[in-house]
């Protein structure tokens, strides 16, 4: 490969899987991106990428370039905020994902301007529903410990979830669940084997799900934190032990030194600590 800006192509398509986000993300027209990958295709001799029913998927043949080139994003990334992070005014951009609900109860709360918790950060959060690796995220932080990448992964903590329903509704009522099949969570087989029917509506995160319950009066399951909001909500089978997930964070091990990561990382976990759900736990790559 002649032309090293091909690689930015190459990493941007490899984090996002359209060719329309990988445009947004370099600031450039879908057609550029599909010509640059076309162009990069005929240099290897061979596709670049595979069109799945997910997006589009890096072939074997670029694996190892996205690797070389990630790495290299992550150090530049992490030596230039190195030299910024001490000098007045500078800012380091960091995007962070998460699901809505863990931004909500978790984030959200440890964002108060008053106490000003990430100095020298500018934290952009974006919704990440059912995305492996990091995307376009430099920071992730999710349910089930990540097994993918060159990444730096840590426990940050875990939610407990359970159903619930309205105290004066009818306990063989219906109910509402998320937009993924039972075997897939076991939050939501544990709750279809309770209520023994299907749902009469799904939803596509657990936000969604407690903003319609409030609408609809239904039953559903929902992390314990969320469900103390409304005094209302009662457990459905209130002998029964919760399901807890663990939340990990994880991020390129090339960001090891980037002081803006760091500084992250530690607000993560103090998210987690004030919440009353954190679970110490070093590092591992």
């Amino acid at each position: 490969m002649n032309n090293w800006d091909d690689l930015r192509f190459l990493v941007a398509l490899s984090k996002t899987g359209t060719m329309t986000a990988a445009a947004k993300l370099l600031g450039t027209n879908t057609a550029t991106v599909s010509r640059r990958i076309e162009r990069l295709s005929e240099t290897l001799g061979v596709p670049a990428f595979v069109k799945t029913a997910d997006g589009w998927r890096p072939s074997e043949a670029v694996r190892e370039l996205i690797d070389v080139a990630l790495n290299f994003d992550g150090q530049l990334k992490a030596t230039l905020n190195s030299q910024t992070s001490g000098l007045d005014g500078e800012i380091v951009p960091l995007t962070l994902g998460a699901s809505p609900i863990i931004s909500t109860l978790m984030l959200f709360p440890g964002l108060d301007p008053d106490t000003n918790p990430l100095p020298g950060v500018q934290l952009n959060i974006t919704d990440r529903l059912d995305r492996e690796g990091l995307g376009q995220n430099d920071l992730v932080v999710q349910f089930g410990r990540p097994d993918q990448g060159r990444i730096v992964a840590r426990k940050a903590g875990d939610l407990s979830f359970r159903p619930y329903r309205f105290r004066d509704a009818d306990p063989n009522g219906d109910w509402i669940s998320l937009n993924h099949a039972p075997s897939r969570s076991c939050i939501l087989r544990s709750a279809h084997d309770l209520f023994g029917k299907e749902p009469k509506i799904r939803v596509d995160h657990f936000m969604a799900l407690y903003t319609l319950m409030q609408a609809t009066g239904l039953a559903g399951p929902l992390p314990d934190l969320l469900a103390k909001r409304s005094p209302d909500l009662v457990p459905v089978c209130a002998s029964a032990a919760p399901v807890t997930l663990d939340c990990w964070l994880f991020y390129h091990e090339s960001r090891r030194s980037d002081p803006g990561m760091r500084r992250a990382v530690d607000w993560v976990i103090r998210c987690f600590e004030n919440s009353g759900a954190t679970t110490t736990q070093a590092e591992d790559a």
